[in-house]
């Protein structure tokens, strides 16, 4: 018989004593106990010791398959040895300059020969930071106030930002107008009045049409990070059509899906190419990072503006990161297969889970694309926002902790990711725990 969730919490409990205990420390010294609200987790977070490859090592001793990646940004594992190398000979020479270096050099010229869409780029510090920085930049060029933004969408926390993220039946409104709701207290209501909520339909290029004069660019995720729900081809085109034909600005996000999917991102799947792209994770090498890449036409546009174009930052092109991060974009330049791998083993995790709750009639599916993939507790696959509504947000919870019974590592909303590091054989065990996970769940009746 499987065991039941108490059971399971008090295993976890009995395997990771140092943990609790730094869980404890840290109630009293943060907010919350967690530095990001993604890293929650029951009974506590996994407090790590140290990584390399595909595995994690917690201070229990504990190891994990890690399907967390940091949240995407190890494409090759952890700790690979080119950018480690990199890290390390950097650490002799300086750590941060505050003046220009030459690894500034190196690591845009890497990012503008990979990016289809690039002809100049600046970096900053982190996605979040790319997409207040593309954003500013499209206002300027375009002398509009507004940015429209697609309902599930996540383009970072700022207050520009942080609407419409999930679908919420309370405050959505109707599916060809999604209302902008808040993803966070604290955001002014005078943000409102900048965001433009588009649907996942025929309607949303009605509406880049009716806001026009008002609009100065429409961001996408081509891959929505929260569920990873991949947008089509056709929709992307279409969007690409009517923001040229509108004279709108069209921003992909590239964060999640850029380097990770293929060398240049979602655009060198789809052949469909933005004005503007944003990107993080990845291209830093395992250090914090973002970088917008765009024309030099719309930057010079931008800087003609009365009260011209400017951005800051004394950490942004940081030796340290651009190092790794050129390191990493030279590796993966060199060695393209690694795509074609991952690929192969994501669609090998997805079909064998997919195959399996569909033969045992279970409620749960697996989305995603390549190496990036997430579980839902629905039967039928989610292709928009509004099609998680609904989920048993328990069963998701209790399949969370079986998660990490079995030994693999994944954030409490699933959201997954796996690299190069991973092993066919690491992938196979990947599969195995998630069909024993699902298996527990079921025998609990919480679904």
């Amino acid at each position: 018989m499987a065991l039941d969730k108490d059971a399971i919490l008090q295993e976890l409990r009995n395997r990771t004593p140092k943990s609790g205990e730094y869980w404890e420390q840290s109630k009293d010294l943060i907010p919350g106990g967690l530095m990001s609200g993604a890293r929650k987790m029951e009974p506590y977070p996994v407090y790590v010791e140290r990584s390399k490859g595909a595995y994690t090592w917690d201070i229990d001793g504990n190891r994990y398959i890690d399907c967390t990646m940091s949240y995407g940004v190890h494409v090759l594992g952890h700790g690979p040895e080119p950018v480690l190398k990199a890290l390390h000979d950097q650490c002799e020479l300086g750590m941060s300059y505050g003046m220009p270096h030459t690894r500034e050099v190196e690591f845009t010229q890497r990012l503008i020969e990979c990016v289809p869409c690039a002809e100049l780029a600046m970096v900053c510090n982190t996605g979040t930071e790319s997409t207040m920085l593309a954003w500013r930049l499209m206002r300027a060029a375009s002398n509009k106030p507004m940015i429209a933004k697609f309902e599930g969408c996540y383009h970072g926390w700022h207050d520009y930002a942080q609407w419409s993220v999930f679908a919420d039946p309370e405050t959505m409104g109707p599916e060809d107008r999604p209302h902008p709701s808040p993803g966070s207290a604290g955001i002014p209501d005078g943000a409102k009045n900048t965001v433009l909520v588009l649907p996942f339909n025929d309607n949303a290029f009605s509406l880049i049409e009716e806001h026009a004069h008002e609009l100065a660019g429409v961001a996408i995720e081509p891959v929505l990070g929260g569920g990873m729900l991949t947008v089509d081809k056709d929709f992307l085109q279409k969007l690409r059509d009517v923001t040229q034909k509108a004279g709108v600005l069209l921003h992909f996000d590239e964060v999640i899906t850029g380097f990770r999917l293929a060398l240049g991102g979602y655009q060198e799947i789809t052949d469909v190419l933005p004005d503007i792209a944003t990107y993080g994770k990845i291209i830093g090498g395992g250090l914090p990072i973002g970088a917008v890449a765009c024309s030099k036409e719309m930057v010079a546009v931008a800087q003609k503006t009365d009260d011209g174009f400017s951005a800051a930052g004394t950490f942004s092109g940081n030796p340290l990161t651009l190092s790794t991060g050129a390191a990493t974009l030279k590796y993966l330049r060199e060695n393209r297969h690694v795509y074609g791998d991952m690929m192969e083993k994501g669609n090998f995790l997805r079909n064998g889970f997919n195959d399996y709750c569909a033969a045992n009639d279970y409620p749960f599916c697996m989305t995603g694309i390549g190496s990036m993939f997430q579980i839902h507790a629905k039967a039928e696959m989610p292709k928009l926002a509004r099609d998680l509504i609904g989920q048993d947000e328990e069963a998701l919870a209790e399949l969370q902790l079986h998660f990490r019974l079995n030994n693999i590592l994944l954030p409490w909303m699933h959201l997954a990711f796996f690299s190069a590091a991973h092993t066919q054989e690491d992938l196979a065990e990947m599969l195995q725990a998630f069909k024993t996970s699902v298996a527990g769940v079921m025998e609990n009746s919480h679904v």
